[in-house]
């Protein structure tokens, strides 16, 4: 290990029950992301519907990346010397909630087939700028580029994409023909994780216009809690779904 590395207690914000607070937020969301992982392998292995394989496979996307900004924070917390990229990989934790509304919501169509819809979903330009944004949120926390262009960054790119996948959740819930399905229950389930997350970096922008870090800090941990809570019901449902394949 470096010799500027050193496995100790970092504070966040010099706040020690802010930090406590926040290694409870990251220990929840890490657990919960990695069941919710899981969950979704179990579902895609146990479907005989080939169309669905694609949604399951998102969702175990969506729950690797709550498992890794969980094992992230908790590493920023415990050892010091180490790039702060969390907030970036929260960000693409968002963004892949909203490529998946956008992936069920066409899954819904009759239109369309399943290798149509995902290749859709991967290939739109919109969706190349958007991971773009991540990529760059978290190339900018690594190097240490100036803190206010990373917070406009993550939190204006965080209201984007919640508001893409909002729209393609609430579309699709319009629609007679789900109600009621699987893919109506999931919807449901995963607009409530998509708006608390998309919260936590869109809080950030707070501090730009003049608001206290550490106020701030301790909005964004409530919101990540949240997250977590809706994503534990998430969880509970792709239980159910695969006790009933």
């Amino acid at each position: 290990m470096p010799s500027d590395v050193a496995v100790a207690l970092q504070e966040i914000a010099g706040n020690p029950n802010l930090t406590f607070i926040y290694f409870i937020g990251f220990v929840l969301i890490g657990v919960l992301g990695v069941r919710f992982c899981v969950y979704a392998l179990w579902n895609r292995r146990a479907s005989d519907l080939p169309s669905q394989a694609s949604i399951w496979t998102y969702l175990a996307f969506v729950g690797g990346a709550a498992a890794i900004y969980g094992i992230v924070g908790i590493v920023e917390i415990v050892v010091a010397g180490i790039p702060s990229v969390r907030d970036g990989v929260f960000l693409g934790f968002v963004l892949l909630l909203a490529l998946t509304m956008r992936l069920i919501a066409r899954q819904g169509s009759v239109a369309e087939s399943d290798r149509a819809t995902t290749a859709s979903v991967v290939r739109s330009p919109l969706v190349a700028v958007f991971a773009l944004v991540v990529a760059g949120a978290i190339a900018a926390e690594a190097i240490g580029i100036s803190e206010q262009l990373v917070v406009a960054l993550e939190g204006f790119g965080a209201i984007a994409f919640a508001t893409y996948g909002y729209w393609h959740g609430r579309t699709q819930l319009s629609r007679s023909m789900v109600q009621g399905t699987m893919l109506d229950t999931l919807l449901r389930h995963l607009l409530p994780v998509l708006a608390f997350s998309a919260f936590v970096p869109a809080m950030a922008l707070g501090t730009l216009g003049g608001i206290e870090t550490v106020i701030v800090l301790h909005v964004q941990v409530v919101f990540i809690i949240m997250a977590a809570t809706a994503l534990m019901t998430a969880n509970i449902k792709l239980r159910q779904n695969l006790a009933r394949l």
